[in-house]
């Protein structure tokens, strides 16, 4: 009995010592005692199922590829990431009052539990340590949730055997939004809008070929002009040059343009409303043209968002003073991408879209109003105030 009770006194000291340890790592970043008691709290709601999501195993190779992790570790990101996101813009005064509401503890326990479930697809690829210092954007809402969906997408993609163009599609959107949130994940924001571009493109293709599948086998085509184009030394082939002189839209000269959006005119009523028709901004006209105002609000700021990213891709803009911003737009960015090529993939499988029992797109449709909210908040003075006021 006498051991037993020491065991338990060693148990608890060793707890102590590991909850002082992380209040020193997080130190400067999220109040102490704040974390230790949404921690313990996580803890217990997860109860036996943290074996689930946790390798407690431990094994001489683990030790030597450093492979071994700490949960309370890895929870304690999970909270400074969603706690800090929920607090963009707040005054101290505000913070102090969230930390003190029940209400918002038992909404930060469940999201971070939320978060723990999913890990599998999220935090367990992670670095623990970024190249660079800055926001831990990547456990932000929104980020996370995104980065859960593209490696969903990659294990349902490569369990199905199905060769299509939309799967070709949602596959290149899930990679490249990937490899913009390791960006991201590594404060390398401003190099993240190219692949956003990207990303939007194939999105907004992949939108009106799902509405429209009579021209995928047109769009193909068009590929093989393109690929013949780049490797004969830049000639049209001469298939191609036959297309374009009976192209719907006369007015357009641009050879280019018709050569990577030709395939548009085979589109019904694509022409009908659309200005400059062989370009992202021809099919965001089409696309609003074929729906109500409420999904063209979100047209509207999809096109407001890739006007941002072609700045960046091929502009001289200077970075952002406020990183934070280009936070918003990345996340808003691939938010629109990401999640409407999911549902795309699981629609095509005939699947749920739930993970491990997570209802992701009610998840996503909550933090994404919080991350809408938060980017109409975007003025100058709160920002000046985020930047001065955000830390411990």
């Amino acid at each position: 009995m006498d051991e037993l009770s020491n065991f338990f006194n060693f148990l608890s000291e060793y707890n102590k010592e590991e909850d002082k340890a992380l209040r020193r790592v997080f130190s400067g970043k999220i109040k102490g005692t704040f974390l230790i008691e949404i921690k313990t709290r996580v803890l217990r709601a997860l109860g036996n199922d943290i074996f689930k999501y946790y390798d407690f195993s431990l094994s001489k190779e683990k030790i030597l590829t450093s492979e071994s992790e700490n949960i309370n570790f890895d929870i304690c990101r999970h909270i400074l990431g969603l706690h800090s996101s929920h607090l963009i813009f707040l005054t101290e005064e505000e913070r102090l009052e969230k930390e003190r509401s029940e209400e918002y503890k038992r909404l930060l326990i469940k999201e971070v539990v939320e978060n723990v479930k999913l890990r599998l697809y999220g935090s367990s690829f992670f670095r623990r340590k970024s190249l660079f210092k800055g926001e831990n954007f990547i456990f932000y809402h929104v980020p996370y949730d995104l980065f859960v969906l593209c490696t969903r997408i990659c294990e349902l993609l490569q369990s199905n055997k199905e060769k299509s163009l939309r799967f070709e599609f949602i596959s290149s959107i899930a990679h490249k939004s990937l490899s913009a949130l390791v960006l991201l994940e590594e404060n390398l924001l401003s190099n993240a809008f190219p692949l956003c571009r990207s990303a939007t493109e194939l999105y907004l293709k992949l939108f009106v070929l799902c509405y429209s599948p009579e021209a995928e086998q047109k769009y193909l085509q068009f590929g093989d002009y393109e690929v013949a184009n780049v490797c004969g030394d830049q000639k049209y082939p001469l298939e191609f040059e036959n297309i374009y002189k009976n192209r719907s839209n006369k007015s357009c000269q641009n050879k280019i343009e018709y050569l990577h959006y030709g395939w548009l005119d085979f589109v019904n009523d694509y022409h009908l409303n659309v200005m400059r028709p062989y370009s992202v901004s021809g099919i965001i006209s089409y696309l609003k043209s074929k729906f109500d105002s409420d999904v063209n609000v979100v047209f509207n700021d999809i096109e407001s968002l890739y006007k941002t990213c072609h700045i960046y891709s091929h502009g001289n803009l200077k970075a952002n003073i406020y990183p934070l911003i280009e936070y918003f737009q990345i996340a808003q960015l691939l938010h629109y991408s990401v999640t409407n090529a999911y549902k795309i993939l699981c629609g095509r499988l005939n699947i749920s879209t739930d993970i491990d029992g997570i209802d992701i797109m009610k998840k996503l449709t909550t933090d994404g109003e919080l991350l809408i909210k938060q980017r109409l908040q975007a003025t100058d003075e709160n920002l000046e105030r985020y930047e001065k006021n955000h830390k411990y």
